[in-house]
């Protein structure tokens, strides 16, 4: 399956793919000086801390990170590590847990919904098959690690092939083809913030000068590239370094130098004099001469460079709402910066607590357990060796109970486990991590299904607070852009509309689970025949994500609306209601007399008279039912009036008995 780059000479002023440009240099340059100046203001300023988030994070020791010189012990305790994967399990499943992670708003009074909703089953069907959730999550696992996560719009034109039958020459038997098909389709990779640089006064991607995409790609991928005429043909150098130094240490292969290619891909304003002014040589090698109109008009454009010095490719911005192709979010807002904070940097001191305390307690542990003998060296004897092993025998001279004597450092202090359980819980209160990691010996709150609640809910507010920065800033942005692609370059799958897109960015499990648990509760308290329970119901399947959902939110709003209709009409008298039928009824049989008057002999006439005079008996006789059931409850009610009276007669005299008996007793006495 083939995948070309659709942007391709589609502005004025695009770079000649066969003919050297006289002016390249100078654009390079512009460019080039720019992101080298805003690449060591990134390295100086974020990377080291960047790299010991990502030790952290991976469990990796380094010699820098020791909390002391005399430590020895190298481990490093998963508090972080758990704290970030279950921030990012929580965006994850807030994101796609409920199926369709957006949805569009059809236009204002248009009945016909089901242009608006093909429309969008068509997007969702190409971000599955570009695999956007997984470059989401990627983005995501970026964010809570560097305190940011950036993303690039991708637009892509694929060849896709689809298994078919194909018959064997003129004969009925049959055997697997395929038919292919040219589809663009829009994508987005994840960007690593040590691949990202950008104008450090800028606190958007939208108020930069320009931002660059710097990263090593395979060479065989810019050859292809410039064989489509995606890129200018020119000889390429190999590149050995890596963007991601913090990566560059794991890896125990070296790529070949001809293997890879450092590409620099600008995004941003340039001076139009430069973009414009790639002059070109004429036939006899003389260079074109070009006079600009203004050199400091700047305009939108897109520059990509191979290894710092080779132009490859410098178009004006193609794009028909001239947006830029970057998105990026903070997963947690730093003010009036661009670069956020995230779940390693909240937990980053508790954590390096822990783990001095955890490399403390091993240390001390080594001198406690481990045997050591104090010796006298004078007595003895020579070249002896001073390790202990079991087995062994030691020469002295003399009495060896005067020349050796075991001896260790006492016991480790039992109270460092409770401080490492409460640096734990400390590192939880940084981060926002709901996870329990504490015991409940250590804390009891965590053995009550309040405390436990408490904790959640803490946690969800934290959990909604980075989904507003991920709605607003980077799945709305990017929803809005692919559909603006899709648009202007392939129009016969997209219709051109204005649409308005909703991200459909729910609660996460566990907050998922909280809420489930609170409305059953309120489902206690409110009856079954009240429309208040089946709404109740419907929030408690709407936070579920069991396979039949839809179905059962159907019934749901099926029961609703009888609940509701049997309340707005309450019930009547019945008397009421009969003399209702009889008023319609004498109405009907009035009108049939009338008609009889002037016909006679109609017989139809006649039955229906009758019919209606039966009616009118039965009525009569409903009447008498209600009357006969009345008199019957009154008479109820009476008779238990008056068995009640009956027992409080009943127990007056037996009050009046007692009374006096004990006047009699006291006059005896």
């Amino acid at each position: 399956m083939a995948r070309t780059d659709i942007i391709v000479n589609t502005k004025e002023g695009a770079v000649d793919q066969h003919r050297e440009p006289v002016a390249s240099k100078s654009i390079v340059s512009w460019v080039m000086t720019r992101v080298s100046e805003w690449e060591d203001h990134r390295k100086q300023n974020y990377d080291a801390k960047w790299d010991e988030y990502y030790r952290l994070w991976r469990g990796i020791w380094k010699a820098e990170d020791k909390s002391r010189d005399t430590e020895r012990s190298k481990i490093i305790t998963p508090a972080l590590a758990q704290a970030i994967e279950s921030a990012v399990a929580e965006l994850e499943e807030a994101t796609f847990g409920t199926g369709k992670w957006f949805d569009v708003d059809d236009n204002f009074g248009d009945e016909v919904h089901a242009d608006i909703q093909m429309w969008r089953d068509q997007l969702d069907e190409d971000f599955n098959k570009e695999d956007v959730e997984s470059s989401i999550s990627e983005i995501y696992l970026n964010g809570a690690i560097y305190g940011t996560g950036i993303g690039k719009i991708v637009l892509e034109e694929r060849v896709d092939r689809k298994i078919v039958a194909k018959a064997i020459g003129d004969t009925e038997v049959t055997q697997a083809g395929y038919e292919e098909t040219s589809v663009v389709r829009v994508g987005l990779k994840p960007v690593h913030p040590k691949e990202f640089v950008i104008d450090p006064t800028a606190r958007r991607i939208e108020d930069a000068l320009g931002m660059a995409h710097i990263t090593d790609v395979p060479k065989h991928d810019i050859e292809m590239k410039q064989t489509s005429g995606t890129y200018r043909d020119t000889a390429l150098s190999g590149y050995t370094d890596s963007t991601v130094s913090g990566e560059k240490n794991l890896d125990s292969l070296t790529a070949k130098e001809d293997d890879k290619v450092l590409l620099v891909e600008y995004h941003g304003f340039v001076p139009k004099h430069l973009l414009e002014g790639l002059a070109y040589e004429d036939d006899e090698g003389n260079p074109e001469e070009y006079v600009s109109d203004d050199e400091e008009v700047m305009v939108e454009a897109i520059v990509s460079i191979a290894n710092g010095t080779t132009l490859l490719r410098a178009v004006e911005n193609p794009y028909v709402m001239g947006d830029r192709c970057f998105l990026a979010y903070q997963h947690d807002t730093v003010p009036n910066r661009f670069w956020g904070r995230g779940v390693a940097e909240k937990g980053y001191n508790p954590q390096k607590a822990l783990d001095a305390e955890a490399r403390g307690r091993i240390d001390a542990m080594a001198l406690s357990i481990h045997p050591m003998m104090a010796m006298d060296a004078t007595r003895l004897a020579r070249g002896t060796d001073f390790k202990i092993a079991p087995g062994k025998n030691i020469f002295t001279n003399g009495n060896p109970d005067e020349i050796l004597k075991p001896f260790n450092f006492g016991q480790v202090n039992p109270s460092t486990f409770s401080q490492s359980a409460d640096l734990e819980r400390q590192v939880q209160m940084g981060t926002g991590s709901m996870d329990s990691a504490v015991s409940t010996a250590d804390n009891q709150r965590n053995a009550t299904s309040g405390g436990m609640s408490m904790i959640m809910g803490g946690a969800i507010k934290r959990s909604k607070r980075t989904l507003a920065n991920i709605e607003r800033r980077f799945t709305r942005p990017f929803i809005h852009k692919a559909a603006w692609r899709m648009m202007q370059f392939a129009p016969d799958r997209y219709e051109v509309q204005d649409l308005t897109f909703n991200v459909s960015s729910t609660l996460g499990i566990v907050a998922r689970e909280l809420e489930q648990q609170s409305l059953a509760n309120m489902m206690k308290t409110v009856p079954a025949e009240s429309p208040a329970f089946w709404m109740l119901l419907k929030g408690i399947f709407e936070h579920s994500v069991i396979s039949n959902r839809d179905e059962m939110l159907q019934i749901i709003d099926q029961m609703m609306k009888q609940s509701l209709q049997k309340q707005a009409q309450p019930p009547q008298d019945p008397l009421v209601q009969i003399k209702m039928k009889e008023i319609e009824i004498e109405a009907k049989l009035e009108q049939a007399k009338l008609k009889l008057k002037d016909d006679h002999f109609n017989k139809e006439l006649m039955v229906d008279i009758e019919k209606l005079k039966l009616m009118q008996a039965e009525l009569e006789l409903e009447r008498q039912k209600v009357f006969v059931k009345a008199k019957i409850d009154l008479a109820g009610q009476e008779q238990d009036s008056l068995v009640t009276a009956v027992q409080m007669q009943g127990a007056e005299r037996s009050d009046m008995r007692k009374t006096a008996v004990a006047l009699r007793k006291g006059g005896r006495s």
